[in-house]
């Protein structure tokens, strides 16, 4: 799928791009159900770009050989080195290290071309760790023109003798917009069947009685016990005893066994008219089968591999669906605070805790009203999310320079960081002992700054009038240091379950009546001075030459949870109102009644965005949770 869209993604920005792949060879159950319609999309012509794709032939007796094997590595080693004499590639790109990386490193030894390597998750967090594979991936990413890799797996590759400077960060795989999104298409359960029906090789990959004429929850990717599958059933199987009518459809395979255990299980639960499981569709049918669900799961919970980040759960948002995803999975997704259990998602703290997750099923199958709602924010989630990134222009940049056989210039990406804790504290109180005439290379804590501060006030009040700049960014150091040296409360909020409510998800009509609550560990700071050019000043040289009058308005928080964040007043005077006492109904009417406070357009939206902030908890009102 990635590999797919890379290429596709790289011939739309005029690029030729040859796709040698085995992609034929994969057997069931995971080849896809492809129509004719579908393999035609596997090429392309993008103008001056265009993508062409040569497939392995399946083993033959011209192939056999002892132990009968296919030879992969050599035959797509050997395609490259047959395109290569026809027309030289600037550049060649292998994703995943076996056997496409291997094949990459034959490729461009035959060839000359400089060769890109890249790897996944289980290549780097498990082949890479098999002893009897380690030397020869060491000797493949050692020789590369370039790895792209970040993180750990950037640091794995430097102490395996990988150059800093050829590790770049590229950005992942871009879900297409234009494919993922809420309206479209439906799979259509009953013209797949008769699709498949009429190749006997696919019969026994679309398997159970459920006919799609009810609601339905969907999974797809890999089956596994690690994927929630198994948990999942017995969920499901909880449901029926419940009387709730709601069915399972799974574009979902796994290995021989696990295939086999799923089934089993289906059968042992008496699900079997309420299971239907689907050949793999190509990734561009995706959405059809997407739409076609009440809500999606994304279970993985102890995947081995802590670098590995499932693009499902994205794909699942872009799509406007209702996401129920183990926390594992959701906290995997950049800034996903911002998408709250009961806001934009349902999250699953323990897969294995089949209580709980039935549970989470059958409010969704009772109450399926807000499911629209919660779709809604995870689509807007999710498409400002993939807004930050730079899919597929950092890769072409990489893969540009390389061909030109230049230097990166961005630089090793795993070079050693300055830590959080090896930071120098309290950098102004040092620039104000300077201002002082005083050297002092020691360590600085709260009380030594506190006198600093008094002796800088005093020459400000002495009439040295240029200091004053100074001392004012020392008083917001200190104040914040206090605040942040005091314990973070034990009730601080998970910033994962801060919506605290009844019902199961939050539906447009329940904000109103519902209380905000600020997080308890934040410290609403007051300053008469325009603190906003301090703040954003990194040493007294960046300092005003004069203060400006406040207020101004800081959010702190104890235990330094989280960085100080600048505020405007209308959100101070709310924070200050969201004290538990009063609905977000309430609390936006007294701020319009209050002199200086009504000129917003939309307070509840306002709140909502504090929300989101993570500034406040929304919660049922106390005579509902009674």
């Amino acid at each position: 799928m990635r590999t797919y869209w890379t290429a596709h993604g790289l011939a739309r920005l005029g690029h030729e791009v040859e796709v040698i792949t085995n992609a034929l060879e994969a057997e069931p159950p995971f080849r896809l159900f492809m129509r004719d319609e579908d393999w035609q999309r596997c090429e392309g012509d993008y103008g001056a770009g265009r993508v062409r794709v040569h497939w392995t032939d399946p083993v033959d007796r011209a192939q056999f050989h002892l132990p009968m094997a296919s030879p992969f590595v050599s035959k797509l080693a050997g395609i490259a080195a047959r395109l290569h004499a026809e027309r030289p590639f600037d550049v060649i790109f292998s994703h995943y290290l076996e056997p496409y990386g291997v094949a990459g490193y034959l490729a461009a030894q035959m060839t000359g071309a400089p060769h890109v390597v890249r790897m996944a998750g289980s290549d780097s967090g498990r082949l890479w760790h098999h002893p009897q594979l380690e030397p020869l991936y060491d000797h493949v990413l050692r020789s590369a023109a370039a790895v792209i890799a970040a993180g750990v797996v950037a640091e794995r590759a430097m102490a395996r003798g990988v150059d800093p400077a050829r590790i770049a960060a590229a950005d992942s795989v871009a879900v297409p917009e234009d494919l993922f999104a809420p309206l479209g298409p439906v799979l259509d359960l009953a013209a797949l069947r008769a699709e498949v029906a009429t190749d006997p090789a696919w019969a026994d990959l679309l398997w159970g009685g459920f006919a799609g004429d009810r609601p339905y929850l969907g999974i797809y990717g890999k089956l596994g016990a690690r994927k929630g599958s198994f948990a999942l059933l017995e969920a499901l199987a909880q449901l029926k005893r419940a009387g709730l009518d709601v069915g399972l459809v799974a574009l979902a395979h796994g290995r021989v066994e696990i295939e086999h255990q799923f089934r089993s299980e289906v059968e042992r639960l008496d699900l079997e008219d309420r299971v239907l499981q689907v050949p793999f569709l190509p990734h561009w049918r995706v959405p059809e089968f997407l739409r076609g669900c009440l809500a999606v799961c994304c279970l993985e919970q102890d995947f081995p591999i802590a670098h590995h980040i499932p693009i499902v759960a994205l794909e699942v948002l872009l799509c406007g669906k209702c996401l129920i995803g183990s926390t594992e999975v959701i906290r995997k997704l950049p800034d996903y605070t911002r998408l709250p259990d009961g806001y934009g998602c349902v999250a699953i703290e323990d897969v294995s805790d089949v209580d709980q997750l039935s549970a989470r099923l059958a409010a969704i199958v009772r109450d399926p009203v807000p499911a629209a709602a919660m779709g809604a924010r995870g689509h807007a989630f999710a498409r400002a999310l993939q807004q930050e990134g730079d899919f597929p222009h950092s890769l072409e940049r990489i893969l540009a320079t390389v061909a030109a056989r230049e230097s990166l210039d961005e630089g090793p990406v795993a070079a050693e960081a300055v830590r959080d804790n090896e930071l120098p504290r309290f950098p102004f109180a040092r620039r104000a002992l300077a201002a002082l005439g005083v050297t002092d290379d020691g360590p600085i804590e709260l009380m030594g700054a506190r006198d600093v501060l008094g002796e800088l006030e005093q020459r400000v009040g002495g009439g040295q009038s240029s200091l004053a700049p100074l001392a004012a960014a020392l008083r917001v150091e200190i104040a914040v240091a206090a605040v942040e040296s005091e314990p973070a409360p034990d009730d601080t909020d998970d910033p994962l379950f801060r919506l605290c409510l009844g019902r199961w998800a939050l539906a447009e009509e329940d904000l109103p009546r519902l209380v905000p609550v600020r997080d308890p560990a934040l410290r609403l700071l007051v300053f008469a001075e325009d603190i906003a050019l301090l703040s954003n000043a990194g040493d007294a040289a960046e300092l005003p030459a004069q203060l400006m009058p406040g207020p101004s308005f800081l959010a702190a928080f104890a235990g330094g949870i989280r960085e100080p964040l600048l505020v405007d007043r209308a959100t101070a005077r709310i924070l200050e109102l969201s004290d538990g006492t009063r609905t977000v109904a309430t609390l936006a009417a007294q701020l319009r009644a209050e002199e200086g406070f009504g000129d917003r357009e939309d307070d509840l939206a306002w709140i909502e965005a504090l929300f989101l902030e993570g500034l406040v908890r929304l919660c049922q009102p106390e005579a509902e949770s009674r």
